[in-house]
């Protein structure tokens, strides 16, 4: 089946530097399509460049093939079009992403009327179905409160509601659950999940927590110093790692089973956009590089079905994790 986005060597360059390069995945239709990484891995930026939503100073390289259709190459009126209305965007803080002077039930009508041409009446109706839909109670009221009224969770709400306007087919969900306590995350989670059965439409969940992704996503693609180290299945990943990222990834995480242990953290940090290190740039963290790991960046191929890494000691990873298992 074709997937409903496709990205194909995706670059971002601000200036003389790279932070995002050589970007490539699929996102199927219907899917939940989770983006993990360290903080700085390009997640956020690699999602505003699909929506071209970058400063001028960035340059985009590579395609972003929306069915069949490279948004890279479109005019301004094109890409407006597809931005908001068949692909939306749910930004990292909602405070900063709502408009602190404008009641939340006019930034909903904006976008009611920017793509589907509801005005008046119509509109504020439709923005009293939005709010309620995403479980904001006295929906009619709240349409005139700002957004210092709303509490965090209802404005991440408010923020799914403005997204889902104009009834998009992918949602692109920037860290939805930041800043957020356990308890209003799962909910957040559970909404989206249930609008993207309801609505039918794909969803790439970007976040830090693998936590979430284990509980939410179909599959992950894990992303580091602007390059894709790993794609594939969840339950793959978390059982069968390819990839020596993903492992520490995965080895940072507490054991649930244990009540008293000690993390086993990633030593070092990603390195800086703007002095990348030859070879994989993984190699100066990783306790499984080897002299070659140093040489090239290995290709994103395929490890096993469905399954897809950039790691030259793959085969020895997987090897590991089933005598392990």
């Amino acid at each position: 089946m074709t997937p409903l986005l496709s990205l194909r060597g995706l670059g971002v360059r601000i200036g003389g530097v790279a932070p995002v390069s050589g970007v490539s995945l699929d996102v199927g239709r219907g899917e939940v399509l989770g983006l993990v990484g360290e903080s700085g891995s390009g997640k956020s930026l690699t999602m505003r460049a699909v929506l071209r939503l970058l400063p001028p100073a960035a340059q985009v390289t590579g395609q972003v093939l929306w069915e069949g259709q490279d948004l890279t190459t479109l005019p301004e009126g094109g890409i407006r079009k597809v931005r908001g209305g068949q692909i939306a965007m749910v930004f990292q803080e909602p405070m900063t992403a709502l408009n602190p002077v404008l009641p939340v039930g006019l930034q909903i009508t904006e976008s009611l009327g920017e793509h589907l041409g509801l005005r008046g009446a119509a509109a504020r109706r439709r923005a009293v179905e939005l709010l309620d839909q995403v479980g904001i109670p006295d929906a009619a009221r709240r349409l005139g409160a700002y957004p210092h009224e709303f509490s965090g969770g209802m404005r991440q709400r408010a923020m799914i509601a403005i997204a889902l306007a104009a009834g998009p087919k992918l949602l692109l969900a920037d860290e939805p659950t930041t800043a957020l306590d356990v308890t209003i995350q799962d909910q957040i989670l559970k909404l989206l999940l249930r609008l993207k059965d309801e609505l039918d439409m794909s969803v790439v969940l970007v976040t830090h927590d693998l936590g979430v992704v284990a509980g939410t996503c179909d599959r992950v693609a894990v992303l580091y110093a602007g390059r894709v180290m790993e794609t594939g299945p969840t339950e793959r990943l978390f059982t069968r790692p390819s990839h020596a990222y993903t492992l520490g990834l995965l080895h940072s995480l507490p054991d649930a089973a244990q009540a008293r242990q000690r993390l086993r953290g990633i030593p070092g940090v990603p390195p800086d956009p703007a002095a990348l290190p030859s070879g994989c740039r993984f190699a100066p963290r990783c306790a499984y590089a080897v002299a070659a790991c140093r040489l090239e960046q290995p290709p994103l191929v395929p490890v096993a079905e469905a399954q897809e890494s950039a790691c030259l000691r793959a085969a020895d990873l997987l090897a590991a994790g089933r005598e392990a298992a």
